[in-house]
């Protein structure tokens, strides 16, 4: 059954035909397949087997119309080389009994006239080059189908082909379906003028030519017929070219179309002016709601609060998973109370970090010059063996610990931002 699922709705009306039953074209596959199934001749294998038959004779059928007409279309490309042949065997015959009258053969535009590149091919250049070829050549109007025909690739031959006979020979007619299937935007053109480059291979005055016929087609494409319109075209794409990139954006819809400098300049307007509210708008927004600024007392109010919701929520200011964030806390002194640095690093407690631990302070050789005598200088050594001397607790912070009636002094470990009692004193809870 599942082979019927995957398959095309096309062949599965095939195999109900071929199973005697008469699908109409609007059922679904999943009714196809169950009319399929209920069809007092189906079995599943032979089923499946007249599937494949069907898709495979539906592949032949389609290869055999696309090679069909592919052949029809190279009959029809052979019988017009065989036409021109023969009009050029004509005309052959005719001069050589009328030299006197010979007349201009298309066959001379191939030398003049490059063939068109349909990929990258400006049509109306090519086009406005083989007229003025076609002119200087003196060849017959009614000839120049069969002369563009020479010029242009198999792609295009087969476009025209598909023309009327009445049609086919009216070169304005063919002309105009070119340059509807290939002509450029007015945009385009004006893009060419102001970047088109010299061929290396070419000379000025054909890079002038050029030039000359995009901005040609440029000025048509927006029907400027007047100097007028000519001048405010010019100051028209001024102002384009200084117009922020966000207007451009807005007014893309139309703004190839625009041409004239104070319609584009009101729009322009209007836009900064809309867009100047918008920021006021959201300038007032910010102060009406204003970012919560954590001053050096309530960084140390929100420090010491008591820990109830996840450590994201209270993670020193860093983003929570729910998108939130904070702003985030500086460290802070609880010997002078200020901001960023810790209490082991105080600037107040600098002459005591001077001073050497008693235990270390016993390894520490110092020398003495005492008084001259008898005009020898006696140099003394003085060795300290390490003591057990109390360190000084006045100097720590610390903090009263109360567990159930137990009191107790703690100290405060400032690197680790906790309080340290003595084991003894939590040695019964488990």
């Amino acid at each position: 059954m599942s082979f019927l699922k995957r398959a095309r709705k096309e062949n599965l009306i095939s195999l109900a035909m071929d199973l005697g039953e008469n699908p109409a074209p609007t059922f679904s596959k999943i009714d196809l397949v169950s009319l399929i199934q209920g069809n007092k001749h189906y079995n599943e294998d032979d089923a499946k087997f007249m599937l494949e038959t069907v898709v495979t004779e539906r592949e032949e059928r389609l290869k055999m119309e696309a090679d069909r007409e592919r052949l029809k279309m190279e009959v029809e490309k052979e019988r017009m080389k065989m036409e021109f042949e023969l009009e050029k065997l004509r005309m052959t015959s005719d001069i050589s009994k009328n030299p006197k009258h010979e007349k201009p053969s298309c066959y001379e535009l191939t030398k003049t006239v490059p063939s068109f590149d349909s990929k990258d091919g400006d049509i109306t250049l090519f086009l406005s080059l083989f007229e003025r070829q076609a002119k200087r050549a003196q060849i017959d109007t009614k000839d120049w189908v069969s002369g563009l025909l020479m010029l242009m690739p198999s792609d295009i031959v087969q476009l025209i082909a598909r023309e009327s006979e009445e049609n086919f020979d009216n070169y304005n007619y063919i002309k105009s379906v070119l340059l509807k299937r290939f002509k450029l935007s007015p945009e385009e053109f004006r893009k060419k003028f102001l970047h088109h480059q010299k061929n290396s291979e070419k000379s000025w005055r054909e890079f002038t030519f050029e030039i000359s016929n995009y901005f040609q087609e440029w000025i048509e494409g927006l029907t400027i017929d007047s100097f007028e319109k000519l001048k405010n075209l010019i100051i028209t794409d001024q102002l384009k070219r200084r117009a922020p990139f966000e207007a451009k954006d807005h007014f893309l819809d139309e703004w190839t179309k625009l041409v004239s400098p104070s319609e584009l300049a009101d729009k322009l307007d209007k836009y900064e002016l809309v867009r100047s509210d918008r920021k006021y708008e959201t300038k007032r927004k910010q102060q009406f709601n204003p970012i919560e600024k954590y001053t050096e007392s309530n960084q140390r109010t929100v420090r010491h609060k008591p820990f109830t919701g996840t450590w994201n929520a209270r993670n020193m200011g860093y983003p929570s998973r729910n998108g939130e964030s904070k702003q985030m806390h500086k460290f802070s002194c609880y010997s002078c109370g200020l901001e960023g640095h810790t209490s082991r690093f105080c600037p107040s407690k600098a002459p005591q970090r001077g001073k050497l631990n008693p235990t270390v302070q016993g390894n520490v050789i110092t020398t003495t010059e005492p008084k001259r005598e008898d005009a020898s200088t006696i140099l003394t050594a003085e060795i300290n063996v390490p003591v057990e001397v109390a360190a000084d607790v006045m100097e720590l912070e610390t903090v009263q610990v109360k567990l159930g009636s137990r009191t107790m002094t703690g100290i405060i470990d400032s690197g680790a931002q906790i309080s340290v009692i003595r084991e003894d004193f939590t040695s019964g809870i488990k």
